[in-house]
């Protein structure tokens, strides 16, 4: 695990100096874990790539001012979810209500929003580094059947697996979540 985050922080300092590869092969590292996280925040699956891309386009333009972060991951997660939200808000009408002079609003306060957000940001970013602990072959099965939706049998055939097979490498990467999650 320490090897993956030191070559991350690598190709990001490589990224900052103008290294097109270096993109590239963030770029090849995440985008199925920002596919799977992103569709979170939208079910457009052309959305979710569109601002992936626009992630990227935007991380080699705005180089020379990116932050220095101990975590790659995170950070890149964080952006996507950010151009996702901007999105998905532009397209959403605004459309203004009055209340009554004796009707209260229950909605919740500006510190519940905010203690809502943070520990849904911890709860993100807790996952995030969760999924980065699976494996590969971990995370293309989880991403195939649960982002993708696709069969156990798709799956196995996508993977080149028995279906047996698939289902153990899903039944595994999903206890491992768990435990790292839940312990």
């Amino acid at each position: 695990m320490e090897h993956y985050k030191n070559r991350t922080l690598v190709l990001w300092a490589k990224l900052k100096d103008g290294d097109v590869r270096a993109m590239g092969d963030l770029y090849d590292i995440y985008v199925d874990e920002l596919f799977a996280y992103g569709m979170q925040f939208s079910k457009d699956k052309s959305h979710v790539m569109d601002a992936i891309h626009d992630l990227f386009l935007n991380l080699y333009k705005y180089r020379k001012t990116l932050a220095v972060t101990d975590n790659v991951t995170f950070y890149l997660f964080r952006s996507l979810k950010n151009n996702i939200l901007k999105v998905e808000n532009k397209n959403r009408a605004f459309v203004p209500f009055l209340l009554d002079q004796d009707e209260k609003c229950d909605e919740p306060s500006i510190e519940d929003l905010i203690c809502s957000e943070e520990f849904e940001e911890k709860r993100e970013y807790n996952l995030a580094k969760a999924i980065t602990k699976l494996s590969k072959k971990q995370r293309k099965a989880l991403f195939l059947r649960y982002t993708e939706e696709r069969s156990y049998e798709d799956v196995a055939a996508i993977m080149n697996v028995s279906v047996q097979t698939s289902r153990t490498i899903i039944y595994r990467a999903v206890k491992s979540l768990r435990k790292q999650l839940f312990t």
